[in-house]
């Protein structure tokens, strides 16, 4: 579903000098699979995403989606990032209604659909708070609940439960892996977490410190749906951990 063939990425920094983010990174993305995309700080993950995501431009190299190149953001891919970016003045439902009304779809149809995504990522009670009302995991649920509103074939998710305290880490990412089961939406995820991204992925690529460049790209074989308690007795998801966490740790003297 994703083609990226070569792709590079140079910024021009303040002081006028060219700055290698990303350099020459291909893989392929089947539909429905899980990417997880792991790498020190500054190796370009984010970057890599927002080129995907069609808002920033590749330097080089180029991206297909369903076979065609990305000119630019478009309802088939949708971020969800760290920062929930939500409307302060609009309460839950608002928020999430916001893009299908945008869209013009009949009110009556957003309702209805609004109405079923809130009671998926358990919201329905919340209806009617203000994002200030809400804790930090519940805003990332508004915030997901508000990308999968407009159903986009793929989910680009930049470090979503980065900011978020383990235990509601851990229930958003069986939240995310329930959604995903039922839908098999593409999704690219970027995480600091191994663990995090052994747990959810179908595949989880690493990146080398700056500039990003393909490590290694490992097949999760783990049997779904993923039950925590079940794996943390499993053999070969210890060697994943294993292996991704050395891997990670390589060369990361190196970072900035």
């Amino acid at each position: 579903m994703i083609a990226i063939e070569g792709l590079s990425k140079t910024f021009e920094t303040s002081g006028g000098e060219p700055h290698l983010a990303l350099d020459g990174i291909s893989i392929d993305i089947p539909k429905g699979q899980f990417l997880s995309i792991l790498g020190p700080s500054g190796c370009g993950k984010s970057t890599l995403l927002y080129i995907v995501g069609g808002f920033v431009p590749a330097s080089a190299g180029r991206i297909r989606v369903d076979g065609r190149a990305i000119a630019g953001p478009g309802p088939d891919r949708g971020p969800v990032f760290q920062e929930f970016a939500l409307f302060p003045w609009k309460t839950v439902r608002g928020n999430v209604l916001y893009g299908l009304l945008q869209q013009g779809v009949p009110r009556d149809q957003a309702e209805r659909r609004v109405s079923e995504l809130l009671q998926m990522v358990h919201l329905s009670r919340y209806a009617d708070f203000y994002p200030k009302e809400l804790s930090g995991g519940m805003k990332q649920r508004v915030a997901i609940a508000r990308t999968l509103a407009y159903d986009p074939a793929i989910l680009l998710m930049d470090e979503p439960f980065g900011a978020l305290d383990a235990h509601t880490r851990t229930k958003l990412q069986n939240e995310l892996l329930s959604i995903w089961e039922r839908d098999r939406k593409t999704v690219l995820f970027v995480t600091h977490s191994v663990e995090e991204a052994v747990y959810l992925s179908d595949r989880v690529m690493v990146m080398t410190p700056s500039p990003g460049r393909q490590k290694a790209v490992f097949d999760i074989d783990l049997p779904r749906p993923r039950i925590r308690a079940e794996l943390l007795l499993n053999r070969r998801y210890q060697e994943y951990l294993i292996a991704i966490e050395r891997l990670v740790q390589d060369g990361g003297e190196d970072e900035a």
